[in-house]
């Protein structure tokens, strides 16, 4: 039979059927297979050659097949194959470069039916028309008029050539006559070391730099690893040589399908996969997202207890696993390595409770932190410790690094907030503190010139906790880090140098290595603790001062007078969260005429007093942040107050037990026409507390300058 012809059988037929001669039937045979590459074996360009020159090599009759076959039936040489199955497998699609320098595309599939399984081959146009179907795994197929040859490794193919049909769930197919379909991918939770033809389905969260390096025998190559995820776990897949340039196109995020992997366990303990020439990588942008479960499988540790406190991270030249909150994130740098190749490095600041470190994130890894993620949580997981520029060590991500970013909800945060030093711990013994506390001084920028006539820029800032208050000093570019902070905003500062005591208490200094950021709510600061305002003397100029009676109103004026009277109203007010208007107590539940009921208002202090300066009187109205400054008191705790009292004017003896009434008070704002009063009014937007010591020493100053 044809089917059992060697090629010199055929190459016979075909030299006395042309006249040609077999050295340039061979040349011919080599160069069909040149053409096709990998995609064509001697036996089938023999085939191909003689199908080209019209040599029909059915003078033993072909088995004609005129009816549907089963795979199991198929052999090689048949002509007029029809079959049914269902697709079990789909394969990348192929370009090449055709002998005449034209372009060719392959794309393959593998059918089954109950009879066994067989790879079916489309060549150009046959391509689109199986694109054309939007064909998936698993979709019941027919074959009509394809022929069977020998694929690369000797089995039997079917091919589909000019006269070929395929159709997709064609009608008139009884589906029980098929195999039932069944998943052949596995989840990732399932995965276990040694296998081999492993497939699976995941998203990718994380792509290294494809990797070059050079074989025992001097040869190249390379290799792309990515972590893939599902719903069960994730692990890590090396693509190797020509598979990792198909994964080049894959990004984060993407779902693909992966088909014949090995599984084995890595250095590091966990099980990892890996390519082999017959890999296959598809795209799926046609399935639902996948919500990965993060942490490696099968590396028998939980990945919990493989995390270190900061504090622990100690050792050199170790890889460690640790998690934190992202406090600082640097711009990224872009250079040049010494073979010419880019790179790309950002370092961050992480926190937990024990302490902070530096990480540096080196080029992939640059990209999944950005300064959005700042009061996020980041792990990491295999990470390189070195020694530091600016400490004894810090953590490096490369390649073997896996790095995840959370968000977090405000409950579970507190775990990675680092116990803050309180302020009257402060010692010049320290080389470096954290602190965290209200901004209760912000001096102007002054421009200073240096020894050298150099013009530098200073500013200072003075911080309080509950313990007590410090000075911080900001030199040169550093004081960019400050320039976004306001009187009364609750700060962190991290790694600021402590100043020798030279007679003005211990001070604090920001460096380049200090980081300054606006404080999440930490319970290191009491709840219900308000800084006292401090007394600027150089914010206060007196001769600025106006007495009460020759204000009118529209000015903005600053007034020095003695509370001598509280206008005993509703003093704390329930806002709406939402539109912060004015909500209705019924029932011990508050409503907004827009945003409906709630349980938790927004509690905002706004109440007046009197004040006079010995020419007159006038009222002066606070509220909001203000308030709460100067009365050290917060609105939730005037809240309660008022529900514990059943008053709404419990506050007033708070206020008065403090000896808020005959306090003299340093008033700016400005005045407007109180309608139903009748009289003059201050709005206030600063308030300070007078203290003679530090008026005298302004006055002093003010009358030794003029």
């Amino acid at each position: 039979m044809s089917s059992q012809r060697s090629l010199k059988e055929i190459v016979d037929i075909i030299s006395t059927e042309t006249s040609m001669g077999k050295e340039e039937i061979h040349q011919l045979i080599n160069d069909k297979m040149e053409e096709l590459g990998e995609f064509v074996t001697q036996l089938g360009a023999v085939h191909i050659v003689a199908r080209e020159m019209g040599v029909d090599l059915s003078s033993e009759p072909p088995i004609q097949v005129q009816t549907t076959l089963s795979i199991d039936q198929l052999v090689l040489e048949l002509n007029n194959v029809n079959l049914i199955g269902r697709i079990y497998r789909i394969y990348n699609q192929h370009n090449f470069k055709k002998k005449d320098g034209s372009d060719g595309v392959l794309q393959s599939v593998l059918i089954e039916d109950k009879t066994g399984k067989i790879r079916v081959v489309f060549w150009d146009q046959k391509v689109i028309e199986l694109q054309d179907t939007n064909c998936k795994i698993g979709d019941p197929i027919r074959i009509l008029n394809g022929y069977t040859k020998a694929g690369r490794d000797e089995s039997v193919e079917v091919h589909l050539g000019i006269r070929s049909q395929i159709q997709i769930r064609p009608s008139g197919i009884d589906d029980s006559e098929l195999p039932a379909f069944e998943s052949e991918f596995s989840k990732i939770k399932n995965i276990r070391g040694n296998e081999i033809d492993l497939s699976l389905i995941g998203k990718v969260t994380q792509k290294d730099d494809i990797l070059e390096f050079e074989r025992s025998d001097g040869s190249k190559g390379n290799k792309q690893g990515l972590v893939l995820g599902d719903e069960t776990g994730e692990i890590y897949v090396n693509f190797w040589n020509e598979k990792a340039d198909d994964v080049q196109d894959i990004g984060l995020g993407d779902i693909i399908e992966v088909v014949r992997l090995a599984s084995k366990v890595g250095l590091k303990g966990h099980l990892e996969l890996h390519s082999s020439k017959y890999t296959n990588i598809v795209k799926r942008d046609n399935l639902a997202d996948i919500i990965v479960k993060k942490g490696f499988i099968g590396s028998g540790t939980d990945i919990a207890a493989q995390l270190l406190p900061i504090n622990q991270i100690t050792e050199l030249s170790s890889l460690i696993s640790t998690k934190g909150l992202i406090i600082n994130v640097n711009p990224l740098h872009e250079f040049s390595r010494e073979n010419g190749s880019k790179g790309k490095v950002r370092d961050i600041t992480i926190s937990d409770s024990t302490g902070i470190i530096r990480v540096v994130l080196w080029d992939d890894k640059t990209q999944l932190v950005t300064e959005n993620d700042i009061n996020k949580i980041i792990s990491i997981i295999n990470g390189f410790t070195r020694k530091g520029r600016y400490s004894d060590i810090e953590i490096h991500c490369g390649n073997q690094t896996r790095v995840d970013v959370e968000s977090i909800d405000s409950n579970s945060i507190s775990q990675y907030l680092l116990d803050f030093t309180n302020i009257k711990d402060v010692t010049d013994e320290m080389k470096e503190a954290h602190i965290q506390g209200i901004v209760s001084d912000l001096s102007p920028i002054q421009d200073i010139k240096t020894k050298e006539d150099e013009i530098i820029q200073l500013r200072n800032l003075r911080v309080e906790d509950q313990s007590g208050t410090i000075r911080i000093t900001c030199w040169r570019e550093n004081i960019t880090k400050i320039s976004d902070l306001n009187i009364g905003d609750s700060i962190e500062i991290y790694n600021a140098s402590v100043k020798e005591d030279a007679g003005y208490g211990t001070e604090l200094l920001i460096s380049k290595n200090s980081i300054v950021k606006k404080a999440l709510n930490n319970p290191s600061n009491p709840q219900d603790f308000i800084s006292s305002l401090e007394v600027s003397s150089l914010e206060i100029d007196l001769e600025k001062i106006k007495d009460i009676e020759d204000i009118e109103e529209g000015d903005e004026v600053s007034i020095q007078a003695t509370v001598v009277k509280l206008i005993d109203k509703q003093f704390v007010y329930p806002l709406c969260p939402e539109c912060k208007k004015k909500m209705k107590k019924e029932n011990n539940t508050y409503n907004c005429a827009v945003h409906g009921d709630t349980d938790k208002p927004l509690n905002r202090i706004l109440f007046t007093f009197v004040a006079n300066d010995g020419t007159g009187n006038i009222n002066v109205l606070c509220a909001g942040k203000l308030a709460e400054i100067v009365l050290e008191l917060s609105a939730d705790t005037a809240a309660r107050m008022v529900e514990e009292n059943e008053s709404e004017k419990a506050p007033y003896s708070f206020l008065k037990a403090n000896n808020f009434v005959n306090s003299e008070l340093i008033i700016s704002g400005k005045v407007n026409q109180n309608l139903y009063l009748k009289s003059l009014e201050l709005i206030a937007n600063s308030i300070e507390k007078v203290r003679y010591a530090e008026t005298t020493k302004n006055m002093v100053k003010q009358i030794y300058t003029e």
